[in-house]
């Protein structure tokens, strides 16, 4: 903004010397006098705004205001509390621009914006209409910025507010976009349809409400209509960039991978060093498994030095599922920050683990819980996962231990410890743990299930076991988990053929090992042993290392 002070400055300069209200006849030296004061002033003013000492900048243009009543330093000081977000100076200056000069629509936009943040909604629109009323393209954009940071009862007031103006203005484009913008961050989605349909209907060349509907359609779950509107967007503005990129993010919500990656491609041919294309037009073609294609894009964004966190992270990803691991390493390691920051640093673990290099993997937890202090709780679960993973159970607890004495509100933490506990025979810690965890939150279904599936398996509390499995199935009817943990605590209450229906129910949905080994052995207590090999052999063709298995075999003395 203080960049441009010599146009603006200069264009404040040449109006004020007429704008004082002297007569002729006053006394030549005090206007002189009166002219210097005021340039210097300003002049401060202008070179404080360049050092960004606004607070300065600000004083001295709200007090050449008031002194001058001058319009145009008024709108100057107007917008440097805009720019800065002093609010109660910006009213205080924008007040007194409109009493200055009414007939300036600027202004009078001014005061209304202000007026909105101070949540004095009617008024605001008593200067809005006047701004529409000199001046009907006049940028009332302010309308739906202002809404997207109001809070949800704040936004309703505003939107009622507009009603009349909107019934008045019918035909103003920008002021039916606006409104419908508001609606659409009050989750209106019906309502902010019905006035871009409106807004097209007046205007197929509208541009801004093109991407308007088809947002509001993708977010009533309409993505098919969605995709639908933005071709049609396309045929009235053919190879928009804007639009080609909605549609293929639209396609990718319709599960059609393919022509997002040939939208994204049609758009990198056009703008071949735009960052913002060829990332998702890498993750598409790795969607795909066109790994050398999507290397390629990735490649292009490391050489334009852009995105280069997201660029190595993708990079390492490619050279991990290739087993090139030096490679995927030197990629993950290149990464100093961003969003999949956390990720490179398992995706390290990961490969040391796949070279069974556990001691390197341990380490590289250790140092990076120091580095990178903000993501500490993260690399403790690392850590304990690791440990687990390798049968430390021992030293699992000792993580643990040490992370909850920083950490004694982590439900994670505390859940990791009653899985370690369950392993190491503490059954009382674990139900401490459990048991903390639901009273901070009695609906954590996980919880639930784990303590009661607990209690099922080493206790013969299995009352008070049905009752919180039971509570977790209220909370998650589908989670085959839950299913499985109340087939297996109505096997050991004796109920045979209410649990044989649930644990088919759950295999069916998620045949996983521990299932497995429950329905294995249901059916093999019901006499049907041909049935239970046949379902422990495909448990073990999963993972031949299934311990659970394994344990229940040779609990029945099976042999397969």
């Amino acid at each position: 903004m203080f960049k441009r002070f010599s146009i603006g400055f200069l264009a404040i300069l040449l109006t004020i010397q007429n704008s004082y209200g002297l007569s002729p006849e006053e006394d030549a030296q005090q206007s002189s006098e009166y002219s210097v004061n005021t340039f210097y002033a300003l002049l401060v003013a202008e070179m404080a705004g360049q050092r960004q000492l606004f607070d300065l900048a600000l004083g001295n243009y709200l007090l050449e205001a008031h002194r001058t009543q001058d319009p145009a330093v008024t709108a100057r000081a107007t917008q440097i509390a805009q720019y800065i977000g002093a609010d109660q100076a910006a009213l205080d200056a924008a007040t007194l621009w409109v009493k200055l000069d009414q007939e300036n629509p600027e202004g009078q936009i001014a005061l209304s914006q202000e007026l909105v943040k101070a949540a004095r909604f009617s008024e605001s629109v008593i200067h809005l209409q006047k701004a529409l009323d000199n001046k009907p393209n006049v940028n009332i954009s302010f309308i739906s910025l202002q809404g997207s940071s109001m809070t949800e009862g704040s936004r309703e007031l505003w939107l009622e507010s507009l009603t009349p103006l909107t019934q008045h203005y019918s035909k103003n484009q920008a002021l039916l976009f606006n409104v419908a913008s508001l609606h659409q961050q009050q989750a209106n989605y019906e309502t902010a349809l019905s006035i871009t349909k409106q807004l097209l209907t007046l205007n197929k060349k509208y541009y801004p409400a093109w991407g308007l509907k088809s947002r509001l359609q993708s977010s009533m779950g309409n993505h098919t209509e969605a995709l639908t509107t933005i071709n049609q967007a396309l045929e009235h503005f053919k190879q928009d960039k804007a639009f080609t990129l909605l549609k293929a993010r639209l396609l990718i919500k319709n599960k059609n991978i393919p022509l997002a990656r040939d939208a994204f491609q049609e758009i990198a041919d056009t703008y071949p060093l735009d960052a913002q294309v060829l990332l998702p037009l890498a993750l598409t073609h790795l969607e795909l498994s066109e790994h050398d294609e999507a290397k390629a894009a990735l490649q292009k964004l490391l050489n334009l030095h852009q995105m280069e966190n997201e660029a190595h992270y993708y990079l390492g990803r490619i050279a991990q599922h290739r087993k090139e691991y030096e490679q995927a390493l030197q990629h993950y390691q290149a990464m100093i920050a961003g969003r999949e920051f956390l990720a490179a640093q398992n995706g390290i673990v990961q490969i040391y683990l796949a070279q069974d290099k556990i001691e390197p993997a341990l380490t590289h937890i250790r140092k990076m819980r120091i580095e990178d202090s903000k993501h500490k709780q993260a690399y403790f679960l690392m850590e304990v996962d690791l440990l687990n993973r390798t049968h430390q159970y021992e030293a699992s607890l000792e993580v643990l231990n040490d992370a909850l004495k920083a950490y004694a509100d982590n439900t994670d933490l505390r859940y990791s410890r009653a899985m370690v506990s369950e392993k190491l025979g503490n059954i009382d810690q674990l139900e401490e743990d459990l048991g903390y965890i639901i009273e901070k939150n009695p609906k954590n279904a996980t919880a639930l299930n784990a303590l009661g599936y607990t209690l099922a398996d080493h206790t013969r509390r299995l009352d008070e076991a049905l009752d919180l499995i039971q509570q977790a199935r209220a909370l998650s009817p589908t989670d085959p988990a839950i299913i499985d943990s109340l087939g297996w605590v109505y096997y050991r209450m004796g109920k045979i053929d209410e649990s044989l229906k649930l644990l088919e129910e759950a295999y069916k949905v998620f045949p996983d090992p521990e299932v497995a080994a429950h329905l294995g052995e249901v059916l093999w207590q019901m006499g049907e042993h041909d049935k239970a090999r046949d379902i422990w052999q495909e448990g073990l063709q999963k993972q031949p290392a299934s311990q659970i298995i394994k344990d229940t075999l040779d609990r029945l003395q099976v042999q397969l």
